[in-house]
């Protein structure tokens, strides 16, 4: 639902009463010598929630900028039910060396320009990190306010690749793996000439240069891209795109958007009798309500890229991830909704920020944070190990990738890791 002029302007007028509330209580709490002092404001001297009040120390506050709701409010508003359900289990063990953990959850509507006005008040307040989601085309404009003294930002939408060194972290599996692994299966099943849609947004555009970059490599020179069509994620149909296409006999598709503009290209081509394509898209959009939503004009065969936390506990072969997605299952259905990327893109960036804060203490800054999480050897995730470099800013690999296939309720795998058909 969108918020009307006066409500944002309320919204913004709320939400910059609160820093400058958290600001002026760091100033008293310095004026007295008070060792939970920050130069970044994150630990506040509210009262705890319920979430939090068993643990002893004023509350840990962590900033998280996503979608709740808008076009992208299918991931924004799990992104932050899954945080709710984190700061309890993390609060119930212990919280920060006696802090308890509140998540400071504020919306961009799925709008750039709502991030930025969220964002640059935090920035200016010198916060140590931010997660920040919930698509490329609104995390953007965040990610690009991080200097090298910090922000930290954990940028929660796949198809981010952050620079070498830089600030910005990218969570759940690339959109260069989930390339990788969907042309592997088509590459086994024969599926050589494919055709491509993808819309003119920051998703889209992304997408489309991992296809293109994917298929130059010589182990995919038998495929044939027989036409790239574009959209407008705002437009109402692409009957013309899919037409070309159609017309094309491609046999496969790529639908690259996330959101509410597939809902527009699975229209078009439910219309056009083009069901029968087998048809991927990005794991951005595997979410259980929305797939049973558009279940009657879906393709027949229709597959999403993901990680282990898409997969039946008992299919996953580490122990360590396999007992993470379990807690996750455990957590997510306490909540009322389904395992899936939209609940768990902010789950293991949120899990191994508090790691950080836990090892290096409360008043970690930005830069001590990146050298922490540039250093991550082996660590267990619902996305899988994570090992991290100076030049691996998300620690996965096309490892961790599977590819599955909607059945209509539920996600069946039909590959092993990435991509490679399963034997039957």
């Amino acid at each position: 639902m969108k918020m009307g002029l006066s409500d944002t302007i309320k919204s913004g007028i709320i939400h910059r009463s609160r820093i400058a509330l958290l600001a002026t209580t760091a100033t008293i709490l310095a004026a007295c010598g008070s060792s939970t002092t920050t130069s970044h404001a994150s630990v506040s001297t509210t009262s705890p929630s319920a979430s939090t009040s068993s643990v002893a120390g004023k509350p840990y506050i962590i900033h998280a900028i996503v979608s709740e709701t808008g076009s992208a409010a299918f991931l924004g508003s799990r992104e932050a039910k899954a945080l709710g359900k984190l700061e309890g289990q993390v609060n119930a063990s212990g919280g920060i060396d006696g802090h308890p953990v509140k998540f400071d959850i504020l919306d961009n509507q799925s709008s750039p320009a709502t991030s930025v006005s969220l964002a640059t008040p935090l920035v200016s307040s010198a916060v140590p990190f931010i997660l920040n989601g919930s698509v490329v085309a609104v995390d953007k404009a965040v990610d690009d306010l991080a200097t090298a003294s910090g922000p930290f930002i954990y940028d929660l939408s796949p198809g981010a690749h952050p620079a070498a060194g830089s600030m910005e972290f990218s969570a759940g599996l690339s959109t260069t793996f989930m390339a990788q692994t969907y042309l592997t299966y088509f590459k086994a099943k024969g599926w050589t000439n494919i055709a491509a849609i993808t819309s003119t947004d920051a998703s889209g555009v992304d997408g489309f240069n991992q296809l293109k970059a994917t298929l130059a490599k010589p182990e995919f020179s038998s495929f044939h891209l027989l036409t790239h069509q574009t959209f407008d994620p705002t437009a109402v149909s692409v009957a013309s795109q899919l037409s070309v296409i159609k017309a094309a006999k491609p046999q496969a598709l790529i639908i690259w958007t996330t959101g509410t503009p597939l809902g527009t290209v699975l229209n078009g081509m439910s219309s056009l009798a083009m069901s029968n394509i087998p048809t991927v898209t990005t794991d951005g959009n595997a979410a259980y309500a929305e797939l049973t939503h558009f279940g009657s004009i879906l393709p027949k065969s229709f597959y999403f890229p993901v990680g282990p936390l898409y997969l039946p506990p008992s299919d996953i072969a580490n122990a360590a991830v396999r007992a993470k997605v379990q807690a996750f299952d455990t957590a997510v259905a306490s909540a009322g909704g389904h395992p899936g990327v939209a609940w768990g893109l902010s789950w293991d960036p949120a899990q191994l920020l508090i790691d950080a804060i836990k090892s290096l203490g409360i008043n970690a800054t930005a830069p001590q944070i990146l050298n922490y999480m540039q250093n991550l050897h082996n660590v267990p995730g619902i996305f899988g190990m994570y090992n991290t470099s100076v030049s691996d800013h998300r620690g996965l690999a096309t490892s961790d990738e599977t590819l599955t296939e909607w059945n209509g309720s539920s996600f069946t795998p039909v590959s092993g890791p990435g991509g490679t058909p399963l034997a039957g």
